[in-house]
């Protein structure tokens, strides 16, 4: 059975900026368990911040929204320290092309791409058929069956090596065949759902460690997504170790 995500059930209906979440259980009335409190502060319009753990929770924040299955999504990538996409934008706010050779810096950390910006894949300029290729970019990407507040630790860099060496991507879990995704998608009603319990471990542009957590890429994170639902809206969090070692406690 595949663990329930720990993303609070009011997250779908509440703006984060006004939530405490509750995370310790209640107490059985023989033990001193206790409650623990945890205020999400905004940092700016789509961010916002457990400031005990310096978890991130990034909610609605638009993709290549306004384009289709056949117009196709520009990639969008995203700066894990500056919590913001990095791609330009026109007078009316969305996002356009990189400019050609941006993507082969280190100044982004993942990039989501291909339908509905569903693909995560990261900046790397040594390993082909990649964003960065060719770049300075050291960045790498390992995909686990973790729960994310129990991924204490980066793993070493043979688990991101044998992980890249056969997929350069995470999105559709099981496509092709044996594919280590994020999401299931259903063939009957065309909707993509987060699996519960799994962790994207990232090595950013700059060689630092972080963990994150997709949640959903439907706007306002529906019960019930349809196909009508506007989508790509990325919500997620995530953990970026700033010292540089691969300690990811956020316990």
């Amino acid at each position: 059975m595949r663990y329930i995500s720990p993303f609070p059930e009011l997250f779908r209906h509440t703006p984060w900026c006004l939530l405490v979440v509750l995370l310790a259980a209640c107490s059985d009335g023989d033990d001193d368990t206790h409650t623990t409190p945890v205020v999400l502060t905004p940092l700016d319009t789509y961010t916002s911040i457990d400031e005990r753990t310096s978890t991130l929770y990034i909610k609605d924040l638009p993709g290549s929204v306004g384009n289709t299955y056949e117009s196709g999504h520009i990639p969008i990538f995203f700066n894990l320290e500056d919590h913001a996409i990095i791609n330009p934008h026109d007078t009316d706010g969305a996002w356009l092309t990189l400019p050609q050779g941006k993507a082969q810096d280190n100044h982004w950390d993942v990039c989501f791409s291909g339908i509905y910006n569903s693909y995560i894949t990261f900046n790397n300029g040594t390993i082909a058929d990649t964003p960065g290729y060719g770049g300075t970019g050291q960045g790498g990407m390992v995909v686990l069956d973790a729960l994310f507040d129990e991924l204490d630790e980066a793993p070493a860099d043979e688990v991101f090596d044998a992980f890249m060496a056969e997929q350069t991507s995470s999105g559709w879990h099981d496509f092709p065949v044996g594919h280590k995704g994020w999401y299931f998608y259903s063939l009957q009603s065309h909707i993509m759902s987060a699996i519960s319990g799994v962790t994207i471990v990232v090595r950013t542009g700059d060689g630092k460690f972080a963990k994150l957590e997709m949640k959903t890429l439907y706007l306002g994170d529906p019960e019930n997504p349809t196909v009508n639902t506007p989508a790509p809206y990325f919500t997620f969090r995530y953990f970026l170790q700033a010292d540089g070692s691969r300690n990811l406690s956020t316990r």
